[in-house]
Formats: structure tokens, sequence, C-alpha cells
């Protein structure tokens, strides 16, 4: 049975959720599967994968140095996901390592301080244009209490933004060798995989496993989001995004039922193509 009809059944029998988006996108093939793919979506974390290419690619262009130690000051810190709101303030980190505590562990903290370093809001914004991608804006920094009704939503963005985004990342020479290695390097650590890839045999998770994924999740209420690259074995690649607006289930619990929606949908997909 195809992938479409496997994923018919099953959201026919199991769907709990207000809005599904998904969009599939075989790298350097033919393969693609789409649902919702062009509808704007709350992202949660997710936008923060445009923030890593947008202060990656301003290293490229030498305006800003990937070893150049920041000084972590007070005013930096927020709460929410992440762990430097709990180290002591003075700290330095490299540029490198804020990106990298923003995608694997989400940290909402080196998430502004890596937009600032990337000229802001409507800089990270203009990289996504740069690259031609429709259906993506990122509205505000985490925690911005802005009043502007504009920035109520921290991103809105489509789910053939993500994997069109991934996938001129992944095709084309947009970043050197070595900048692109750095942004899928990252991508390749991030901690929170039991959302689309829970049920693969990932090869960071299992001794025998053998696909390797470089993705970003999110979640917030009844927002759950999982974009990325999934290598299968043999090297075909896929992009994905999946996402989830107004999940019945808005717990943080590993055994949320949306994340684990997501994953059965994951393995659908992986046993279709594997």
């Amino acid at each position: 049975m195809s992938f479409d009809l496997m994923l018919k059944d099953y959201l026919t029998k199991n769907n709990n959720c207000e809005k599904i988006g998904l969009s599939i996108e075989e790298i350097n093939g033919s393969f693609s599967y789409f649902l919702n793919e062009n509808d704007l979506m709350s992202t949660a974390s997710t936008m923060k994968l445009f923030v890593l290419g947008a202060l990656i690619k301003k290293c490229e262009r030498k305006e800003e140095v990937l070893n150049r130690l920041i000084e972590v000051k007070k005013e930096d810190l927020y709460p929410g996901s992440g762990v430097m709101n709990y180290l002591t303030p003075g700290i330095k980190l490299t540029v490198k390592d804020l990106l990298t505590l923003m995608i694997i562990v989400s940290d909402n903290s080196a998430t502004n301080m890596c937009i600032d370093l990337a000229g802001g809001i409507e800089q990270v914004n203009a990289h996504i244009k740069e690259l031609n991608i429709e259906n993506a804006y990122i509205n505000r920094k985490v925690y911005d209490r802005s009043p502007n009704p504009n920035k109520k939503k921290l991103a809105e963005i489509s789910p053939k933004a993500f994997t069109s985004y991934l996938k001129k990342i992944r095709e084309t020479d947009y970043f050197t060798n070595f900048y692109k290695n750095v942004f899928f390097d990252i991508l390749s650590k991030q901690q929170f995989k039991d959302m689309f890839v829970r049920y693969l045999p990932l090869e960071d998770f299992y001794e025998d496993g053998e696909v390797k994924v470089f993705s970003k999740t999110g979640y917030d209420g009844g927002t759950r989001c999982d974009t990325g690259i999934i290598v299968l074995p043999d090297k075909r690649e896929y992009a994905y995004a999946i996402m989830i607006n107004g999940a019945s289930d808005e717990s943080y619990s590993f055994d949320n039922k949306t994340h684990h929606m997501m994953a059965e949908i994951g393995k659908l997909f992986f046993d279709s193509v594997k």
C-alpha cells in the first residue's frame, strides 16, 4: 500500500488535531508528498532553523566569526527551553556554541542572542527571502512582549517552506562545503527526536541503527512541529516537515499522544520507502 493510502487510513482512525500540515520531498529525487503544505502555521521553535542559516551565512561572509567569544549577560537570559538560564552570567561562549545550544536543546536565550548576532529579525527574514522561500516569516524574538498584534505569533511558516529551505541548503552551493557542514553537523546533534523520527532505527540511538537525521523540533501548547532531513542506508535523502496546530494533548510528557501520532506517521513513511 502506498504512503498516501496508509496515511489517509491512519488519519481517519487517529486524528485528534485541529490541523496537520505535512511536506516530504526527496532530495535529488522524484518522491514528494504534501498535505496542507502551503498553509501558514505556528512553528514553535522550528523557526530557529532559519536563524541558524542566517547567522552561519553571516559568518561565511566574514561579517561574524564562529569562534568569537561572546559574554553572556544577565539581561541576555530568558526562561523556557534550554540551559543558559541556569548558567552564571558572565560566562563566555563562542558564536558556534550559541548556535549549537539554540538547536540541540532549543535554548531560548541562545536564540535571541543569535538573532541579534544575525542582524535582527529583519535580517533573518531577508535570508529567507534571499533563497526565494515562500510562506515563511518570523515575527519576533522569543519572549518579545510587544503589544503589536502582528507579533502575537512567533512565526508563521508553511510545511513546504521548511522542506524547500532544507533542499536548497542541501542541494545547492548557497553555502561553501565548510559552512554547509557546520549547518548540518549542528542539526545532527539535536536532542529531541521523539516526534516524526521517533520509531526509526536512528544510528545515534541504536547499536544497529542505520538512519541518520538532521532535525529541529518545536512544541508549545497545542503546536507540535518537526522538520529535517532523513538519510536512509542507501543514501537516499528526504526533507520533511510535519506541523500540527491545535493538538488535543498539550502536555510536555514524553508520552504525549500527538508526539506518538507524529511518530506513527514517520514510521508509515519510512516503511513505504525503505
